[in-house]
Formats: structure tokens, C-alpha cells, sequence
């Protein structure tokens, strides 16, 4: 065999072999990247199936259709994918057919402790920055995102007056009469922060006033605040932190 041939036979070898390496390469790429995109689609099955589980006790049958339309998406991405069967994936799934045919429900008592109450509103938030994704992909109408971004913050709002309700009550069971005000002072604040309250929320807002009335006719007139008086304002100043991450 000649020299030129061993020169073209040698360039021939190595350039099969960067061909080989590039495409190993690209193949893996490839994988890394359907195997990142599985992990996405894991993910946010499961944040949904929280969601879902978490909130189905107040929120309606149209919002939990949605959370299983969105679910049932991401199912279908990791079959096209081709993604092995995890236990969270199935749960979710399964979930998502019950919440397909989920009916009307008299809703569940709220939380009364802020830390509940808390995660609660965390997931409200988390589910309302879906609607928006949502409606920004054209999976939801502009009429149908403004309706469950309504529910949600009235979900929210009825949360917050739920907590500070459960707060004047404990304050006026030991007969502390400033602290139950600034409570339901804060309830009352929340629940006028809506423009257009449903039926419901405006017979809660008089049933508060009204306790506001009774609660300020059992105040003892002083000529300066006391120690439990001091001690209730430092505790409402407390509280204030949480109203201001609700809201």
C-alpha cells in the first residue's frame, strides 16, 4: 500500500472517529435532556397533586378540573417521553380522574393557626401563579382565569379573617376586651379590602362589626394602657407581619 494511501486511509480512521464521538455525544445530550424535561414534568405533577389535595376541600369542582386537565398534560409529556413509572406520578393521575368528576361540596372549616393558615396561603399563591401560566398558554379563557383568580384571593381573604377571628375570640374568653378589638379591627380590615363581596362575606363583615360594638362597650375607661393592654398591642404588632405576608 502506498504512502498516500496509508495518509488517506489514516484521515478516513480519524475522521469516522470524531463522526462517532460527536454523535455519542449528541445521543447523550439527547438523553440528559429527556431526562432533565422528565424530572420537570415529575415535578410539577406532584406540586399539582399537593395543590389539589391540600385545597380540595374549599376550592370548586372547575378549579380542581383544571389542576386535573394540567396534571393529565403532563402525564402525556412524560409518555411521549418516555419516562419509567414513578408511585407520585400515578397518584397524581389517579387524583386527576376523581377531580374530573368532582361535584359541588359544603366546604370544610378553615384553619384557625396562623402556621396552617400559612402554608394554606402558600399554595393559594403557588395555584394562582398557574391560573396566570395557565391563561398565558391559552389553556384557560381570560373570563375563566379572572373567575378562579377571584375564588382564590377570596379563599385567601376568608382564611385571614378566619385566623383573626379564632384570635378575638381567645382574647375575649379571658376577658380582654382591647386585644378581641384589634382582631376583629383586623378582620374587618381584610374583608374591606373587596370591592364586591359575595352575600356570605358581607354578612360576616356585619357579624364582626357588630362584635367590634360589643367588645369596645366592655372596655374599661383608664386614664393609660395597662400591662395586659401593652402586652396585647405588642402581640397585634406581632401578628401585623403575618397579615402583611397574606395579603
Amino acid at each position: 500500500m502506498s504512502t498516500s494511501s496509508l495518509v488517506i486511509l489514516a484521515i478516513f480512521t480519524a475522521l469516522t472517529a470524531v463522526g462517532a464521538l460527536g454523535f455519542l455525544r449528541w445521543r447523550e445530550q439527547k438523553r440528559l435532556e429527556r431526562a432533565r424535561k422528565a424530572v420537570i414534568h415529575s415535578d410539577q405533577m406532584g406540586e399539582l397533586n399537593l395543590i389539589g389535595e391540600s385545597l380540595q376541600a374549599w376550592v370548586s369542582p372547575a378549579i380542581l378540573h383544571f389542576i386535573a386537565l394540567d396534571i393529565q398534560q403532563h402525564g402525556n409529556e412524560l409518555s411521549l417521553l418516555q419516562a419509567p413509572e414513578n408511585k407520585r406520578c400515578n397518584k397524581a393521575l389517579e387524583n386527576a380522574l376523581i377531580w374530573l368528576n368532582a361535584t359541588p361540596k359544603p366546604p370544610a372549616k378553615l384553619p384557625t393557626q396562623v402556621k396552617q393558615a400559612q402554608e394554606i396561603r402558600n399554595l393559594i399563591q403557588r395555584l394562582q401563579d398557574i391560573i396566570r401560566s395557565g391563561h398565558q398558554q391559552q389553556r384557560l379563557s381570560t373570563d375563566q382565569a379572572r373567575q378562579f383568580l377571584h375564588e382564590t384571593r377570596l379563599l385567601n381573604v376568608k382564611i385571614a379573617v378566619t385566623v383573626f377571628d379564632a384570635k378575638a375570640t381567645a382574647a375575649a374568653s379571658i376577658n380582654n376586651p382591647s386585644q378581641a378589638v384589634q382582631f376583629l379591627k383586623k378582620a374587618e380590615a381584610a374583608l374591606n379590602q373587596l370591592t364586591d363581596p359575595p352575600d356570605d362575606l358581607k354578612a360576616m363583615l356585619e357579624a364582626i362589626q357588630q362584635r367590634i360594638s360589643e367588645q369596645q362597650e366592655l372596655r374599661q375607661p383608664a386614664a393609660g394602657a395597662t400591662r395586659l393592654e401593652e402586652g396585647a398591642e405588642w402581640l397585634s404588632a406581632e401578628d401585623d407581619s403575618w397579615k402583611k405576608k397574606h395579603f
